[in-house]
């Protein structure tokens, strides 16, 4: 308990180094501070050996080593293989390095010339963001490499492993499970990927500790049956190897080989109990302060912590609640996580994982001769079944669509388990049902759609190069535009996602301004993987009035028009007490007609005409509309130049608040 303990303290040190995350860090210092003061009384010599560590620690954190050698004359190591890029470290700092270049191995000493720089990824709304990514790691800077040379080459090329392995499967069905499973590469396609995010089963479906371990303890249980302790240790290790060499950039597999080294040396000096164990391990990972913002460390910590507090609590049981328990436990307790990945959870995934994961062991069984060359008869079928399996399924009528916790909610949905898991370990049942009520009442509330009742939300969706605005009026709700890209899915990678995160499980309406490709591209793929009930253009609307969203086409003049941009519907559309005026792609021909044929166009936000182009958005139609906000969207640096320049001048001489979603990204007003 007492390193336990210590590990606390100084988790908490790191987190209230980084602003975004002081509250935690204080909740947690209070809360080791409480298990102290109550396993060791006042202990002076405890207490000063308490706080060093937790001054240690935070010194740690404040601590930004930069290197001291030029990017022209730049030596390091590489840590980090990828496709597209290495991760090179000099002993200070780690560096980004965009690199295609296949002939650059892991744990190479390469010598780079090229500049230094800041990391400039951007994303749009609910994307992977690779920048954060990189900085939860460490990596804030980049190497623009110009040319390098090999110091001093590994003999072992990693990637030959991995690749050994995947090219002893035929069917890309089957390459998808191996290499979600088997190799922590996770490359789903588009249809395994959806239908994951639909279900919100993205925990079960990956590269995983918990069947990196349940693998680990059965095998070394098989050998002990058979062989003594010593050879059914090294047995296991044998068998396991292959598996640790596959993922060697995997966190988890550092993760684990700390543990099993750290358990081994405590065993050696008579330390059994696991708790300690595992703090002793999570300290040592410590040595680096990033891994502490990483999924594999915070995420198992909090499960392992968990599952050892309740241990003797499921020892009391009958035996489905011993079957049952553990699992409902492990489900309540990663359910922010399971929100943090998917903008949902679902309420049959605790039934769902009885069935999955004892198939995912056997896959993963079944996958392992393929290190020694032997392929299982029918392998590749079985492995396209539970493809299929997986891609037919459908239990998203279960989901729940709910936002990511903030720090605040956090902490309280932990505070409230916490306190459960207490009073159910002391049997004190005149508090352990009225906390078990609380958590349950917690998760529905935080569940429901409440604050969709009664509010409106304009959502100018940042998609890049492109249009997409989401507008709801209690719960009915409306798009704008889909967004385009021909790379990318843009319905499943960014507006899905956004909706899950407001709540939403429906779209009443989606009107297409116009068929360009940043328009509409991702009509198609919204419609099968979401529920769209109706969709209007310029061929089948004229005005959609239903006493709730009145929207309203002002561009009726396109009968003999050819020009795609000018087809464009200009809608009016009001909410609540709020005059919204979006603009498509039309001209400023268009504009001119519509000054012609209507008055009073005055509004309170403009939506700009075509992303912020000097074909639109005319200063005499700008005096006219007088917005009091203006929304451009476009995508950051994008090839066309947009916003244009005589675009911003003429908002800027009307006095016009100027928003951007390249700049802010997603531009929201709440009414």
């Amino acid at each position: 308990m007492y390193i336990f303990t210590i590990l606390l303290v100084a988790i908490s040190a790191l987190l209230i180094t980084k602003l975004n995350t002081l509250v935690i860090g204080i909740a947690v210092l209070f809360f080791s501070l409480l298990i102290f003061l109550k396993k060791f009384r006042f202990d002076k010599k405890k207490l000063i050996i308490y706080f060093s560590i937790f001054g240690l620690f935070l010194l740690c954190g404040c601590i930004n080593i930069s290197s001291l050698q030029e990017a022209n004359n730049f030596a390091g190591i590489v840590i980090r293989r990828k496709e597209n890029y290495v991760v090179v470290f000099d002993g200070l700092e780690q560096f980004y390095v965009y690199s295609k270049n296949n002939e650059i191995n892991l744990f190479d000493i390469i010598k780079i010339n090229g500049s230094f720089g800041d990391i400039t990824f951007t994303s749009i709304e609910s994307e992977f963001d690779f920048k954060n990514y990189l900085n939860k790691l460490g990596i804030e800077r980049q190497i623009y490499l110009n040319s390098y040379t090999t110091l001093l080459k590994n003999p072992i090329d990693f990637s030959l492993f991995n690749n050994y392995i995947f090219n002893q499967i035929n069917s890309k069905k089957s390459k998808t499970i191996v290499n979600t499973l088997f190799l922590d590469n996770v490359n789903f396609d588009d249809f395994f990927k959806n239908s994951i995010l639909k279900n919100a089963i993205f925990f079960l479906l990956s590269f995983s500790g918990i069947y990196f371990n349940y693998f680990i303890y059965k095998a070394n249980s098989f050998f002990k049956n058979h062989f003594n302790n010593k050879i059914a240790t090294i047995l296991t290790v044998l068998l396991v190897a292959p598996l640790f060499v596959l993922n060697v950039q995997s966190f988890i597999v550092k993760r684990l080989l700390v543990f099993y080294l750290v358990k081994f040396i405590s065993n050696k000096f008579g330390i059994k109990d696991p708790l300690t164990i595992k703090s002793f391990s999570y300290l040592v990972l410590l040595i680096n302060k990033y891994n502490l913002y990483q999924y594999g460390f915070i995420m198992p910590l909090i499960i392992s912590t968990v599952m050892s507090f309740s241990r003797m609590l499921f020892k009391r049981k009958k035996w489905y609640i011993k079957k049952f328990a553990p699992m409902l436990l492990i489900f309540i307790t990663i359910l922010p996580f399971n929100i943090q990945f998917n903008n949902s959870f679902n309420v049959v995934t605790i039934l769902f994982s009885f069935i999955i994961m004892p198939i995912i062991r056997f896959l993963i069984v079944m996958m392992l001769p393929l290190v020694i060359h032997i392929k299982i008869p029918f392998l590749e079928n079985i492995l396209d079944f539970f493809y299929d399996l997986i891609v037919k399924l459908d239990i998203s009528m279960f989901s729940v669509n709910v936002p990511p916790f903030d720090e605040i909610t956090l902490i309280i949905y932990y505070l409230i388990l916490f306190i459960l898991l207490y009073f159910l370990e002391i049997k004190f049942q005149k508090f352990y049902k009225p906390v078990a009520l609380l958590i349950t009442s917690f998760i529905l509330l935080y569940s429901l759609p409440i604050k969709n009742t009664f509010t409106s939300k304009v959502s100018f969706i940042n998609v890049g190069q492109g249009d997409s605005t989401l507008i709801r009026v209690k719960n009915k709700t409306i798009l704008i535009d889909t967004g385009g890209n021909l790379h990318k899915d843009i319905a499943t990678n960014s507006l899905i996602p956004y909706f899950k995160k407001n709540r939403i499980y429906k779209i009443d309406a989606v009107f297409i301004t116009h068929y360009d490709v940043d328009h509409y591209y991702a009509l198609e793929s919204l419609k099968v993987n979401f529920n769209v009930l109706k969709v209007y253009d310029y061929n089948n609307f004229n005005e959609y009035n239903n006493e709730i969203i009145p929207i309203y086409n002002l561009n009726n003049n396109f009968s003999n028009v050819v020009d795609e941009n000018s087809r464009s519907l200009v809608l009016d559309v009001r909410v609540d007490d709020k005059k919204f005026l979006f603009m498509g792609d039309a001209p400023i021909e268009i504009e001119k007609n519509i000054l012609d044929n209507y008055e009073n166009l005055d509004c309170d936000i403009l939506k700009v005409g075509h992303h912020g182009s000097d074909t639109s958005s005319s200063l005499e139609f700008l005096k006219e509309v007088s917005p009091e906000e203006a929304v451009i969207s476009c995508g950051i640096n994008n090839s066309y130049g947009h916003p244009h320049e005589e675009v911003i001048k003429n908002l800027e001489k009307l006095n016009i608040k100027i928003r951007r979603t390249d700049l802010e990204g997603t531009i929201e007003y709440t009414i």
